[in-house]
């Protein structure tokens, strides 16, 4: 019998990881491949082509060993169903992420209320949406060095004030 690799768990709590910096940089690698698995399900999908319901002949007749396009369908299905689980942890990580730059549910605490929308806004673009410094700069208008910049004191700020207060938004130093 084949033994099955144990699955790759990724915790979704930022008090999981040594510091801010590598929980973010977890962050942003679950959002890259979230990307990755998506845009590999829509190629998939875009290659199955439509079918309509034009008719019971075929206009062209198929020489492949799948007339019907099924095997495609199927592939696509697997790939989905294979990686789900994937998708959910690395969601559950970006959401986790979205907690501490926004608050709970988007309320307006977290880094945002400690640090301002400059720094939270450069830190969505740069670790949610996993995005290159030139876009993150464009998306929030200042240079490169500034959002660096930008994110490196929201990175501090998690680490100086703790998890907790940052999620809610309160400005006091763990002790």
């Amino acid at each position: 019998m084949l033994a099955l690799a144990p699955a790759r768990v990724r915790a979704a709590s930022p008090s999981d990881y040594a510091d801010a910096r590598e929980f973010f940089a977890a962050v942003r690698d679950a959002s890259r491949e979230a990307g990755r698995i998506q845009s590999t399900a829509h190629r998939m999908q875009d290659s199955e082509g439509l079918r309509g319901s034009g008719g019971f002949e075929p206009r062209v007749r198929s020489t492949s060993s799948d007339p019907s396009g099924m095997a495609r369908v199927d592939a696509r299905i697997d790939f989905e169903s294979a990686n789900e689980r994937r998708l959910e942890e690395d969601y559950a990580l970006i959401d986790a992420a979205c907690a501490v730059i926004y608050g709970r549910d988007g309320r307006g605490d977290g880094l945002e209320r400690l640090m301002g929308s400059a720094v939270s806004d450069c830190m969505w673009w740069r670790f949610c949406a996993a995005e290159s410094w030139a876009v993150v700069a464009d998306a929030c208008g200042y240079s490169k060095s500034q959002a660096r910049r930008l994110c490196a004191q929201g990175l501090d700020a998690c680490d100086f004030f703790g998890w907790p207060n940052v999620v809610d938004g309160t400005g006091s130093a763990e002790g």
